[in-house]
């Protein structure tokens, strides 16, 4: 028996779901035998034939200058092998930022356009920046789902708006209903490479705990996996895989066998690394001998004004950069491996990019704990000295300094959140053997992230929809350079790309870019347009602003008008002000009581109740059976600060862990009964300071209401986890221990009924400790 092929159901460029009734084209008789059977309307959509399977690789925090095969000088042979096979493009562009490069690169639109001005958090509530992309820009994956592929996303998203952040969602922002059939990965912008806050499909699960995991093994793990099923399917579809890793982006996790490799290897400093990479890249043709290395930032200190233990410490946190780098490249190598052994590598289209520049987010000196960080409570370098050998395992959380960063970021000027070159120009490697033959070749087109989604439609033989599921979308606003796969020396097709992020701005067009960095609280009135002839200047050296007034202006009015193309306005400076902003919506409706079960999944922060600094009560109603019990009953955050009341030795005890500096424990002075008990801690904020961001306040443990330890003083922080997005469990502690007292999950082994949160009030009917005074 043969069939016909059979084609795609989407001849008026629409995109629709499948019709509940299908026109039937066969014959129906009296009997099966005088009858013709039409299975067109059960069959599944088919892709165009040819269409490639298409793998991305999306790395973080990455800048242009650290990938081996751009230059860089870190280790990373799977990729260099990878590039040897395709294309690397020396002027390709983010948009300086994680969540709205994702956006970009995803839908194929201008990141203000789908309202991600800023990372989900930061929502401003405005067109530009609602933190939510619009089903009017659906993205590739669902383009690609409804023409007869297999979709699938592994890692990080941050596309979630943080209003989605809870256990019933909404799900309509989650991978799985923006057109990716399977997810495994995590929502929020960065998490525990050692014990991730992970989600499938749409569900949150519990941290893996087996030995010597680490994220990047397990993401990969699961993309092998996951093609392996779609092809021993054999449907004949090809697949769409996009792989976001955590690497780099802190926390910088990895291996300490691949810290180690490292050791010593940039004691020169950075200066020296910015001349030593720039050499390299003039020596593989990725810049032209011309090019000049930018002046180091005036916010950076030259090395040799460094005394011994800042070099070391910087040194470290750079030889744990490095590895996470080398182990992500070790474990892509896998994957590459894997399609090879499938047979798949000749007709998948491979891209690997990064989402940004290397992140400046450390500063001067780096840290090993971001919430200590988020706090306004930065590490010294003698603190930091203490734990060198610990820096980039499970007990940290580092980023290294902004000097590394500036390296990483070699030649350009700025970093990650900025507008000149080192904050959106990064590495692109594309390799697809079928049809992409010139290995290990060069390209200088000029494109941008949004470029991606209109390149993998033409490759693909789809046009632009018009209407996706009964939904008429914006049009695409990239361009293609699906034409530069063949032809290294055709003009670039693109004709003009703004940028803005947090305040600065920049356009490019025609080969020249006027770039404004803009001062955060300072009007922007007074930043200052600077102007270079980029196509000849290739590393924004050389300011022509006063040279040429009149191209400035131009640029400046062009930079106006995409502006308003675009939704850019208003601009907008803040950084962690905007989460912070009270006339925000929430996640979650806000009570005055909240009542939790054992075994729920996490909650997230942004979903919880707001506890840090304001007057709570904690009460968990549990039974102890004769034999005693042990174990958490409710706990939030993780190892780098948060609290957790739970049961050991057959005492109650609660333990505030602030941002791991110190710890403040209060336990009940007699062991608690069998029976059922109310278990509780109440806290009463005394005091508040900012810069450093803390609380002050004391604690009751209570037993039945009756106070069985009293502690007072203690410190709490005004933002734990919210990053990393462990919130509150009940009945275990996952992820990373919130106390050295015990280990991770410690169940809680005795019959827990519920536990109940105040967070205002008086005594109820059923004579609970409420409390009785407001937050103003």
């Amino acid at each position: 028996m043969t069939s016909k092929k059979h084609k795609p159901r989407n001849p008026d460029r629409t995109l629709l779901p499948p019709p509940t009734q299908t026109a039937f084209g066969g014959k129906v008789g009296e009997t099966y035998r005088d009858s013709v059977p039409d299975w067109s309307p059960v069959l599944p959509l088919a892709a165009p034939e040819g269409a490639p399977n298409v793998l991305i690789i999306l790395l973080d925090d990455v800048g242009f200058g650290q990938l081996g095969c751009y230059g860089g000088p870190i280790e990373t042979p799977n990729l260099d092998k990878l590039a040897s096979t395709g294309l690397r493009y020396n002027n390709f562009h983010t948009t300086a930022l994680c969540s709205p490069s994702r956006a970009a690169l995803l839908t194929g639109r201008n990141h203000h356009s789908v309202g991600l001005a800023a990372i989900t958090e930061a929502a401003t509530g405005f067109p530009g920046s609602y933190g939510s992309i619009p089903k009017s820009a659906a993205t590739v994956a669902e383009v690609l789902k409804q023409n007869g592929y297999n979709t699938m996303a592994v890692g990080k998203w941050h596309l979630t708006p943080y209003t989605a952040y809870t256990a019933a969602g909404p799900f309509d922002r989650w991978p799985v209903a923006m057109g990716f059939e399977k997810f495994y990965g995590y929502l929020g912008g960065e998490t525990d490479q050692w014990a991730p806050l992970l989600v499938q499909d749409n569900q949150f699960i519990d941290a893996p705990t087996r030995p010597g995991y680490h994220l990047t093994e397990d993401l990969v793990d699961r993309t092998i996996t996951y093609l392996r099923d779609q092809q021993q399917a054999n449907t004949g579809r090809p697949f769409f895989a996009y792989l976001a890793l955590g690497a780099c982006h802190a926390p910088l996790h990895a291996p300490k066998e691949f810290i180690d490799k490292y050791r010593g290897r940039f004691s020169q400093g950075w200066d020296k690394v910015r001349e030593e990479v720039l050499a390299r890249q003039k020596a593989l043709g990725i810049l032209p001998a011309s090019a000049k290395l930018t002046p180091r930032d005036p916010s950076v200190p030259a090395w040799t004004s460094l005394n011994e233990a800042q070099r070391t410490v910087y040194c470290r946190l750079q030889e744990a950069f490095a590895g996470m780098l080398d182990h992500a490249d070790h474990h892509i190598g896998r994957l590459l491996a894997a399609l090879d052994e499938l047979s798949l590598r000749d007709n998948t289209l491979i891209l690997v990019a990064s989402d940004n520049g290397a992140s400046q987010e450390g500063l001067q000196d780096g840290v090993t704990n971001t919430d200590r960080f988020r706090n306004f409570t930065p590490e010294s370098v003698e603190e930091m000295s203490l734990r060198l050998e610990e820096i980039g395992g499970p007990r940290t959380d580092p980023l290294y300094p902004m000097g590394w960063s500036l390296a990483g970021n070699t030649p350009f000027k700025k970093w990650k959140q900025d507008t000149h070159m080192g904050g959106n120009t990064d590495a692109l490697i594309v390799s697809w053997p079928a049809r992409i033959r010139e290995g290990g070749a060069i390209r200088n087109q000029y494109h941008h992230i949004i470029d991606i989604v209109p390149t993998l439609l033409e490759v693909s033989g789809l046009p632009e929809p018009m209407s996706v599921n009964g939904v008429k979308q914006m049009p695409v606003q990239g361009v293609s350079f699906a034409y530069t796969f063949e032809d290294a020396a055709a003009k670039t097709r693109k004709k003009v790309q703004y940028y803005e992020m947090l305040g600065s701005r920049a356009l490019w067009a025609d080969g020249w870019t006027a770039v404004a960095w803009h001062k955060k609280g300072s009007s922007w009135a007074e930043d200052r347009w600077e102007l270079y002839h980029t196509d000849v200047d290739t590393t924004e050296y050389e300011d022509l602003a006063a040279k040429h007034p009149e191209k400035l202006r131009q640029l400046i009015a062009m930079w106006e008008v995409e502006a308003s193309k675009y939704h850019v306005r208003p601009l907008d400076d803040r950084r962690y002000e905007r989460a912070a902003d009270p006339g925000r919506p929430v996640a979650a409706l806000p009570r005055e009581r909240y009542t939790f079960y054992s075994g729920t999944s996490n909650l997230h922060p942004l979903a919880g109740p707001a506890m840090l600094g304001r007057p709570h009560t904690i009460t968990a109603h549990a039974f102890i059976p004769d034999t005693g019990a042990e174990g958490v009953l409710v706990c939030s955050g993780g190892e780098f600060g948060g609290w957790s009341l739970f049961l050991q030795d057959g005492r109650l005890h609660y333990v505030h862990n602030y941002l791991k500096m110190e710890e403040y424990l209060v336990s009940s002075a007699r062991v608690v009964a069998p029976g059922m008990h109310r278990l509780s801690a109440r806290f009463t904020p005394t005091a508040k300071s900012l810069k450093p961001d803390f609380f002050t306040g004391d604690v009751l443990l209570m037993v039945d209401d009756e106070t069985v330890g009293t502690l007072k003083g203690i410190k709490t922080g005004a933002m734990y986890s919210a990053m990393t997005g462990y919130g509150l469990l009940v009945g275990r502690n996952t992820g990373t221990a919130v106390s050295p007292r015990y280990e991770v999950p410690f169940s809680f082994t005795g019959r827990l009924e519920k536990v109940v949160v105040d967070v205002k009030g008086d005594r109820d009917a059923e004579g609970e400790l409420r409390l009785a005074f407001s937050q103003e």
